[in-house]
């Protein structure tokens, strides 16, 4: 597989077109960002990022969730199955915290009494917002039945990775979830990671993801490779990722 033209990305990642039209790379940065656009350089963040998404992935897998995931490809790269993305992510809650604890008041880290879900806008260049079923319905961003899926699929991978989690004395805070469709069917994308989920030791609370740089709490790579080693992914070698 050739690597060709960059075709996007977030802060964090970098997207990158192939030679095959219907696989896409995406290359995970030593970068951690905030909504405001600060950003901050984390040794072997990238790697952390990169393979805790393929491991994540390959696990959802196991338990019958589709996903766009394909391989591999490097230290910081993995492929996917090209797809049509949705201009949004759909948050899952299972604990107040962030935009949640600020919009209703509810202390951070108190328990919901079942799981939230929402839906983020990923207007690019812009800070992303909170956007209802309705309004993507009306807005013509999804389709009423794909959305439905949509959902399901997230309460489904919410329900797998908090008890995955869970027993690795972590609890799963939140995460926000990228989906996309081929012809076939609607699948997950996008990444798995401290990036996109709040994880908190069970035991002491400690932050254990992207929030100790946008709260500037520090350790930030500390905090990352905790939840590596916990995972048990193995090394960070790159030399050794792969072998």
């Amino acid at each position: 597989m050739e690597k060709r033209e960059s075709i996007g990305g977030t802060a964090v990642t970098r997207m990158y077109a192939t030679d095959d039209t219907a696989v896409t790379l995406v290359e995970w940065l030593d970068i951690v960002a905030d909504a405001e656009g600060n950003e901050e350089t984390v040794a072997d963040k990238g790697i952390v990022a990169s393979r805790m998404t393929a491991s994540l992935f390959r696990y959802l897998e196991t338990k019958g969730i589709r996903t766009a995931f394909l391989e591999e490809i490097s230290a910081r790269e993995l492929s996917f199955r090209a797809v049509h993305r949705y201009p949004f992510d759909l948050v899952v809650r299972n604990f107040s915290a962030g935009s949640f604890a600020e919009k209703t008041k509810v202390p951070e880290g108190k328990a919901l009494a079942r799981p939230s879900a929402e839906l983020r806008n990923r207007r690019e260049g812009e800070a992303r917002y909170a956007l209802n079923g309705y309004e993507a319905l009306a807005l013509e961003l999804v389709k009423e039945e794909d959305l439905r899926k949509m959902i399901q699929m997230a309460f489904r991978i919410n329900e797998v990775l908090t008890a995955y989690f869970a027993e690795r004395r972590v609890d799963l805070i939140d995460l926000s979830l990228s989906f996309g469709r081929n012809k076939e069917e609607l699948v997950l994308t996008g990444a798995l990671s401290p990036d996109n989920m709040r994880l908190w030791d069970r035991d002491t609370h400690e932050r254990l993801d992207a929030d100790r740089f946008r709260r500037r709490l520090g350790n930030v790579r500390e905090a990352y490779l905790e939840i590596y080693k916990r995972l048990g992914i193995g090394s960070l070698k790159p030399e050794e990722l792969l072998g």
